[in-house]
Formats: C-alpha cells, sequence, structure tokens
C-alpha cells in the first residue's frame, strides 16, 4: 500500500513538474537578436571628417538629437565586400518607410585616406545611392577615428594586384545622436534583415 502510494505521488510530481515547464517562457524569447552588440561594445565616437562634396561633416551636428547613422568602414578600391555593403544600404534605404528613412544618414567612412580624396569619393559613393555620404580625412584623422571604433585596416601588397589593398573589419553600425551603438551588422546580414532591425529600433 505504502509502495502504491508512493508512484502516485511520484506520477503527481512528475505532472506537475511536467505542466510548469510547459508554462514557463521559453528560452528563445529571451534571447538578444543577432544584431544586438555584445556587452562593451556599444559605444562609438563622435568624428569630424571631410564628405565627398568637400563640406565639413561634424557628427555631432549632422546626426541631430532622434536620427541615426548607418555607418561601414571600407575603400573605394575594395573589389567586393565594400560594394556589397553599400548596395545594401541602397536596399535598406528604399526599403525603409519615408518617415524612418528621414532618420538615417548613411556613411561611408574610409579607411584608406591615401586614395580615398574628395574627388575619389564623389565619384564612388552616389553611384550606389544618392542618400549616402562618403567621409575622408587626413591619415591622422582616419587613424583617429578607426581607433576610437576599434575598427580593423590594414595595408597589404598582393601581387596579384598592380596596386595595394585593405584588410579590415567589415560590421555596419547603427548609432544614435550620441554614437551609442544600438546594431551591429554582420556580412551575413541582407539588406532585407537589416531593413527590419533598423524598423523595430527606429520609432
Amino acid at each position: 500500500m505504502k509502495n502504491i502510494r508512493y508512484m502516485l505521488w511520484g506520477v503527481v510530481a512528475i505532472v506537475a513538474i511536467a505542466f510548469i515547464a510547459m508554462n514557463l517562457p521559453q528560452g528563445g524569447n529571451n534571447e538578444k537578436p543577432s544584431y544586438m552588440p555584445p556587452a562593451g561594445y556599444n559605444q562609438g565616437h563622435h568624428f569630424a571628417l571631410t564628405s565627398n562634396t568637400g563640406a565639413v561633416f561634424n557628427s555631432d551636428v549632422e546626426i541631430a538629437d532622434g536620427s541615426y547613422a548607418l555607418i561601414f568602414f571600407g575603400f573605394t578600391h575594395c573589389p567586393a565586400i565594400c560594394p556589397t555593403e553599400l548596395q545594401k544600404f541602397a536596399v535598406v534605404m528604399d526599403s525603409l518607410p519615408a518617415e524612418t528613412a528621414n532618420k538615417i544618414t548613411p556613411l561611408f567612412i574610409t579607411i584608406d585616406p591615401e586614395r580615398d580624396t574628395v574627388d575619389a569619393l564623389n565619384t564612388y559613393v552616389p553611384q550606389f545611392h544618392p542618400s549616402i555620404i562618403g567621409l575622408t580625412g587626413d591619415q591622422k584623422t582616419i587613424q583617429t577615428t578607426l581607433d576610437q571604433w576599434k575598427v580593423y585596416a590594414a595595408k597589404v601588397n598582393d601581387p596579384q594586384y598592380t596596386e595595394y589593398t585593405m584588410d579590415h573589419s567589415t560590421y555596419s553600425y547603427l548609432v544614435d545622436s550620441n554614437m551609442e551603438i544600438h546594431a551591429l551588422f554582420r556580412l551575413a546580414d541582407s539588406g532585407e534583415k537589416i531593413t527590419e532591425a533598423i524598423k523595430n529600433i527606429v520609432k
């Protein structure tokens, strides 16, 4: 009799545990979206650079309160990655609702100021989308910006190319007017995925 009682209590305990487990919030619902920056990597820095039109671009002035910047660091001689990322920016700007797109300033900051002059950027950047702004500066200013944003960039002499190329990190950043990083996009993220993420962030 005692054994039967223990068995019944065991069944009740199993049913209770199963019921609790079924009603707990699912772990997936609490996971951060893949575009969320990792801990300790959520703050960029303001910068003052020269745009592809020759105008001074101060981020603390041009990115007004309530607005955002979508930033990629690259170079105009990039054979594949940079054009692909700028094409994504074009998809994003054309896909966002107008009221959201008006809050976004897409920026292409050079890692190769030696070749990426104002004229070079002004020939290159508008090919992708009229809203994208190319930014350059002297070597010291660009290097300071790269260091502040923890962007890796290095000159590479490859025998298969007549000119040097650049090895560099490939993140795109969505930042607010305080340069707080709200999203960190990777090469694998499509323009459509970036668009949906921005819709969730920019209200």
